[in-house]
């Protein structure tokens, strides 16, 4: 009797010794970041013998994005565009340690650019132009409202448009200005919301 009551206290000395690492339960997936938008995953870990689990989360480059955790879920914010490496590590109540990379890409919510810009004097006065430039949504967002710029000359807003998560969209203009152009460059200005 006294032989099977030391033999259970070292095996359960041992278990705390050697405890199993929290196994992941699915491989990471890519993870995408939005600059200056939360963007949240849930994370993933099975634990051993049901303990709970407690979560931290580091990033490699904090200019690029930022990590955080709150319960189950990987909050990602886009820093600036670049690529980053977030390390999510999980601890149960027993001291069991693992942690898993996620990779993840920092992207604009809203991608634009000038594809062509051509401003030529009119016949009688003022100047004609041909603009073309295209916008990519990398979330949902609304109320998008393109401002144009004619080499220095505010063109005006566009009518907002609403765009799905990998929508494309190319716009052509043609028209007339009264203003004479101070240069040959086009800018746009893009104001949107990102939805939900």
């Amino acid at each position: 009797m006294w032989y099977r009551r030391v033999l259970l206290a070292a095996m359960s000395a041992m278990a705390c010794d050697s405890p199993v690492a929290p196994l992941v339960c699915d491989e990471p997936l890519p993870v995408y970041a939005i600059r200056e938008y939360p963007m949240k995953y849930e994370i993933c870990f099975d634990s051993p013998g049901g303990e709970a689990l407690t979560y931290t989360a580091k990033s490699s480059d904090t200019v690029v994005v930022t990590a955080d955790v709150a319960d189950d879920m990987l909050i990602v914010t886009g820093q600036s565009v670049g690529e980053a490496l977030v390390t999510v590590t999980a601890r149960a109540t027993r001291g069991a340690v693992r942690t898993v990379d996620y990779h993840v890409v920092s992207r604009n919510a809203l991608d634009g650019e000038v594809t062509k810009c051509v401003m030529t004097p009119a016949v009688d006065e003022g100047t004609d132009f041909d603009l073309d430039y295209w916008l990519r949504a990398n979330v949902d967002v609304v109320n998008v409202v393109v401002r144009v710029t004619l080499g220095g000359i505010d063109g005006g807003a566009r009518s907002p448009v609403d765009m799905r998560q990998g929508q494309l969209i190319d716009f052509y203009e043609s028209g007339w200005m009264r203003d004479t152009p101070a240069g040959h460059t086009c800018r746009l200005d893009l104001d949107y919301e990102v939805s939900g």
